[in-house]
């Protein structure tokens, strides 16, 4: 049996060996169409989406590998007396396919990447010389006939695969098709109108130094600020733009209300691009939004630093001085803008690489000397007061080394889980970043947002989020709509933005309490994390290692089969480590496990009562969701006694695949959020002659749930 399987095998390999005979050049053109596509691909990118450019990428790339095969195959017909051009045409092709798939798979090993492209690439290796046997040599038989119409299946897919959207993400219809993993929200009265488009009318006008635009401005000497460039890369920014580092245009457009005056402005910024694309008027959805609801939004052309490195702190002094020439302007009674921004109400609000620099302008706002060298000067000083970061990078620019620390202001950030550029949520580090006197009552509030990714929140960028051919590689079909995308970041912004520079709080609380508003929403699965400035810590687990110790207090905990303080992570991946410690607690088959932390004195609960952060670490949708008991004793030994799951949903972590090759595999990436748990004090069932302002103890019991792990981190009094 195993000799006749054998011999067959042998007959079938020598009957293909006959068929491929004398068909190196379907292995040729083969290799000449992947080499020149993703090579012609990448200057489609590179030189701004010009069709004349990709021909000639293609064109150019090809024949620059046939020269190199060539000059190669001589040298080794005189060293080993062999024509090696085949080999060499198919390592160059190998070389080029299986790095574009390692870089366009986001979220994906690089070893399992580089193992499925190899395979890829022989299958199409294989069927290019047996359809080149078919259709040039003429090799009709039956046995190539099957080999031929294989061969073109094999193509067709690979084309729809890697042409295609890529595969439909089940985990968000999973989750929400679990009851018990869905927010019974009801009405709340008048939030229809609020969110609706404005009562103003909304009139947009645009400013540069070039005279193409309504209002003219100058220039801006960046040079302190970011590195000079090489020649070659001189010559090519040239190509597309008369400025340079030296003469930065101040320049962008400008959406007010048409009625309204002296109204609370908001400067946006967009981040780093194609330089050939004009990504300051990928807002205009959003400037239109909130001019129609009383705001004048500003975007920023800051292109003239897109395709470049280390330059956010040039992003952000560019960003200030468009400030200082907008508010010249407001006093020119010749202009349209004349009169309708009110100065004292500011905002900034930056995507991508401009998300980060939000929060360098407002610490260079403060300064009166740049970082980087004291002998530059600022002079600014404007009245920013609310902060909002959509999809952040974070630390490209580290002032004198140190993070980007900030205080006393409003903060917002926003990140989709589906985000293919930063793939994890580093404006999670800024976040943690942000820190509050009690002089005041501000918020620091974040939203993850499944299904979203992190182009669509710019009109622009559309839903690939790195360029081809990289993109090819990239699953964009679990998206859920750029309509949906950009609505969710127009309520958000309106919301906090009428909280911070309005002091309107009539729908402040979804900064704190999504799931209220959840019928207003797109439908999407949301992780929420908040911090108020009238939060009193008990402990955010930052202090030391010793994990039986608290400020002002002890811990204890039982029955877990893992008790440890650790540093956060965004995912599985060792990128997005967020510089956060929280507690981790693991427990196995037992409903008596419990963490208490005990106080050395006594604590007080306002009505506000309690809040902390928790992060489901289960990886199943279709487990039930996390619940676990609160239990406050005071110093008599009475009880109050709530549970998480009367106040939040708390979702296990979410399974995303960012690339196709994910699909293959099945493996998916783990995206972990901390999402805040707010308990007020009339959710306490107490028993009598409880005194909630003589707390000796909070005890987590986590009695619902047999099986299961979870971080907790930030645990606190509010008012």
């Amino acid at each position: 049996m195993k000799k006749n399987l054998c011999g067959r095998l042998l007959e079938y390999g020598r009957a293909c060996r006959c068929e491929l005979k004398d068909t190196g050049w379907g292995m040729k053109l083969v290799v000449l169409v992947i080499t020149g596509f993703f090579c012609g691909a990448l200057a489609t990118e590179y030189f701004g989406n010009r069709i004349y450019f990709f021909s000639g990428g293609v064109i150019l790339s090809d024949m620059l590998l046939v020269g190199i095969v060539c000059l190669l195959s001589r040298i080794g017909d005189r060293i080993w007396h062999r024509n090696i051009g085949n080999i060499l045409y198919g390592i160059a092709g190998a070389l080029i396919f299986v790095c574009s798939c390692v870089y366009g798979s986001v979220g994906n090993e690089h070893m399992v990447s580089t193992f499925f492209a190899a395979l890829i690439y022989i299958l199409l290796l294989l069927s290019g010389r047996f359809i080149w046997a078919w259709l040039v040599k003429r090799h009709h038989t039956l046995f190539c006939g099957i080999h031929f119409a294989a061969g073109c299946v094999i193509w067709c897919v690979f084309l729809v695969f890697l042409f295609g959207q890529g595969f439909v993400d089940d985990y968000i219809s999973k989750y929400r098709n679990h009851n018990t993993y869905v927010t019974q929200a009801g009405e709340v009265d008048g939030f229809v109108d609020y969110i609706a488009q404005g009562e103003y009318t909304p009139v947009c006008v645009t400013y540069g130094p070039d005279g193409e635009t309504d209002m003219a401005t100058g220039t801006v000497d960046l040079s302190p600020y970011v590195a000079k460039e090489k020649k070659w890369h001189r010559i090519y920014r040239n190509f597309f733009t008369k400025h340079t580092r030296k003469d930065a245009p101040v320049a962008g457009k400008i959406w007010y209300p048409a009625e309204a005056e002296n109204c609370p402005v908001v400067f946006m910024a967009h981040g780093n691009h194609s330089i050939t694309a004009e990504s300051y008027l990928g807002y205009d959805y959003l400037g239109e939004y909130l001019a129609s609801h009383g705001y004048v939004f500003v975007s920023v052309d800051e292109n003239i630093l897109n395709e470049r490195s280390g330059e956010n702190d040039a992003r952000a002094v560019l960003l200030l001085e468009n400030i200082g020439e907008i508010l010249k302007k407001n006093k020119d009674e010749s202009l349209p803008v004349y009169g309708k921004i009110d100065e004292n109400h500011i905002a900034l609000m930056g995507h991508s690489r401009g998300g980060e620099m939000i929060a360098d302008a407002y610490l260079f706002n403060e300064y009166d000397a740049y970082p980087g060298n004291g002998m530059f000067t600022f002079d600014y000083h404007y009245s920013i007061q609310a902060l909002i970061a959509v999809a952040p990078s974070v630390n490209q620019y580290l002032p004198a080394g140190h993070e980007t620390e900030l205080s006393d202001v409003d903060y917002l950030v926003l990140q989709g889980a589906n985000d293919q550029d930063i793939s994890v949520f580093l404006g999670n580090e800024q976040y943690e970043n942000v820190s509050f006197s009690k002089d005041g009552a501000y918020i620091a509030s974040s939203l993850y947002i499944a299904g979203a990714n992190h182009g669509q929140f710019n009109t622009e960028w559309g839903g690939y989020d790195i360029g081809r051919p990289f993109s090819l590689w990239l699953n964009v079909k679990n998206f859920i709509t750029a309509e949906d995308q950009q609505e969710i970041l127009k309520i958000a912004s309106l919301v906090f933005l009428d909280k911070s520079l309005k002091e309107n709080n009539t729908y402040a609380d979804f900064l704190t309490d999504y799931a209220k508003y959840a019928a207003y929403l797109p439908k999407t699965l949301y992780v929420q994390q908040y911090e108020t400035s009238d939060a009193s810590f008990i402990t955010d687990y930052e202090e030391d290692s010793d994990l039986e110790t608290a400020p002002g207090g002890s811990i204890s905990a039982e029955h877990f089969t893992m008790w440890t303080e650790e540093e956060l992570a965004d995912s599985e991946s060792a990128m997005g480590k967020r510089e956060n410690h929280a507690v981790r607690l693991k427990w196995k088959d037992t409903n008596d496990a419990y963490y208490e932390i005990m106080s050395d004195g006594q604590m007080a609960m306002e009505d506000g009562g309690i809040c902390f952060d928790a992060m489901d670490l289960r990886e199943e949708a279709d487990d039930e969701p996390m619940d676990f008991s609160v239990v406050l004793t005071d110093i008599h030994g009475n009880h109050a006694v709530s549970s998480v799951s009367d106040s939040v949903i708390l979702y296990p972590a979410f399974p995303v695949k960012l690339s196709k090759i994910q699909y293959l595999t099945g493996k998916s990436e783990y995206k972990r959020q901390l999402q805040t748990v707010h308990i007020t004090a009339d959710q306490f069932v107490a028993e009598d002659g409880f005194n909630r302002e003589q707390i000796k103890s909070i005890r987590f019991v986590f009695d619902r749930i047999e099986n299961g792990a979870i971080n907790l981190d930030n645990i606190a009094f509010v008012k």
